[in-house]
């Protein structure tokens, strides 16, 4: 144990590294590592004062420095240590729910079963033998030579009923999502909504979005002792607000003999290494699917010595290929600018899934990469929607036909990709009928409503506003 008196200057974080250091513990050891760089740019001090509290100030502090000060993070927001009782359905089966008690106080949770895919099963429903009490932990048995993943609805009610409880916001990370030569880790999250965060430096999973869910799938095959929460490269965390359930998926791309992985989800929040600040910071980032390829469209709202993008595609997930250069984009409100780019290409047919991702190039040469879109060009539940009245003043109704329970979320979309409203929906099998309204304040002109179904993008149609 060391005590030590240290002189801090407390400078303000820029926007983007800000998007890096949400919580408290975090920040502050972010603004004492700045301290050392004593920045003393008058108009970028001008600024960031607008935006921050921390205004420069010189404080004498007494630190108290651990060993595990440097790695400290949020705390637990749920706690899934007690045993779960079984509700209803069979053990370990599809459609099993169990309730875990006080998972915070007057509130329990409540896991369901709902589906598994290629002969994949539950071995243990929460193993906390190599695991923190705290999570959620699945033992998930994948078979031979398969791709297959357990699905479960986690979902917060009042303490001792089934009364969804909304919580103000959800941290969920998904740990130790490692592998080997044979073996490949995935785990999906989907909160209808919100935003992913991992590590971008040198990552050893791939996190991508489709639809309102994130998938991270191990693509290094390195293999971790345990459930190690230190081994930041293959671990993700999503969060969204305002929310009562979500949906946790958790198995592997197989190529061995069967096995038995231990997963698991931490309800808690993990900052990630960053190694330098991003030069353009990005608003937006979709792709819709149209009858001749996919459109995709992409907003910035901070460009810093930006030269240009490349649009990258990959029908597997691991190999890219360059497919065209955007050098110049339109500018928007605020000093954004929005970018476009029309992927035709004939390899398209025939394809069931395709990747997309942005290479931003700086000035001096330097790139990095955005997050990666997938795109479904062949819908496995050939489910189409109707959209009306089109054209239409106030309000939108979408009807469609459902082969499953879920969740359905109906997008507003401009033509530069901006998402204008969003509704989220529960939905039953067969048909559903949704009203959108609130969107007398839309401009005049073409828009895209976008269906998403559990995660997935369903259907896309042009609407048009009077």
């Amino acid at each position: 144990m060391i005590i030590t008196s240290i002189i801090l200057r407390f400078v303000p974080l820029t926007p983007s590294l800000q998007n890096y250091y949400s919580n408290a513990d975090s920040f502050l050891a972010m603004q004492s590592l700045l301290c050392l760089a004593n920045i003393r740019n008058p108009q970028t001090t001008k600024k960031m004062r607008q935006n921050f509290t921390f205004n420069s100030a010189i404080f004498s502090l007494a630190l108290l420095f651990t060993s595990s000060a440097a790695n400290a993070q949020s705390s637990f927001q749920y706690k899934f240590n007690s045993v779960p009782t079984l509700m209803s359905g069979t053990a370990n089966q599809v459609n099993a729910k169990y309730r875990f008690t006080n998972v915070s106080t007057g509130i329990d949770a409540i896991v369901t079963v709902v589906s598994a895919t290629n002969g994949a099963s539950i071995d243990i429903l929460d193993d906390n033998s190599i695991t923190k009490p705290e999570g959620f932990s699945p033992k998930i048995k994948i078979p031979a030579n398969k791709t297959g993943v357990v699905e479960f609805d986690i979902s917060f009610v009042q303490a001792g009923t089934t009364t969804s409880m909304i919580q103000d916001s959800l941290f969920a990370t998904a740990i130790d999502i490692d592998g080997n030569n044979s073996l490949k880790e995935i785990d999906v999250i989907d909160m209808a909504g919100g935003f992913s965060t991992y590590e971008f430096g040198t990552p050893e999973i791939m996190v991508t979005q489709s639809g309102t869910a994130f998938t991270g799938k191990n693509v290094a095959g390195n293999e971790y002792d345990g459930i190690d929460s230190a081994a930041r490269k293959v671990m993700f965390t999503v969060k969204n607000s305002n929310i009562s359930r979500f949906t946790y998926k958790c198995g592997a791309q197989n190529s061995g003999s069967i096995v038995s992985r231990q997963k698991s989800i931490y309800f808690k929040n993990f900052t990630y290494p960053v190694t330098v600040p991003l030069a353009v910071k990005y608003q937006s980032f979709d792709a819709v699917k149209t009858e001749k390829g996919v459109n995709l469209n992409w907003i910035t709202s901070i460009e810093v010595n930006h030269s240009h993008f490349e649009v990258e595609r990959s029908f597997d997930m691991n190999n890219f290929k360059t497919i065209g250069v955007v050098l110049d984009g339109f500018e928007g409100d605020n000093g954004s600018r929005s970018y476009m780019f029309k992927d035709m290409a004939a390899s398209l047919k025939g394809q069931s899934v395709v990747y997309y991702r942005l290479k931003q190039f700086d000035l001096d040469g330097k790139s990095s990469y955005s997050k990666v879109l997938v795109v479904r060009l062949e819908e496995k539940n050939e489910i189409t929607m109707q959209v009306t009245p089109n054209p239409f003043a106030e309000n939108l109704v979408v009807r469609f036909n459902s082969t499953e329970n879920g969740l359905a979320q109906i997008k507003i979309i401009s033509v530069t990709g901006k998402t204008m409203l969003s509704k989220q929906s529960v939905i039953s099998k067969g048909s559903n009928s949704i009203l959108v309204d609130g969107l007398g304040g839309l401009s005049t002109g073409m828009y895209v409503a976008q269906m998403i179904m559990n995660g997935n993008v369903i259907d896309n149609q042009k609407v048009v506003k009077n």
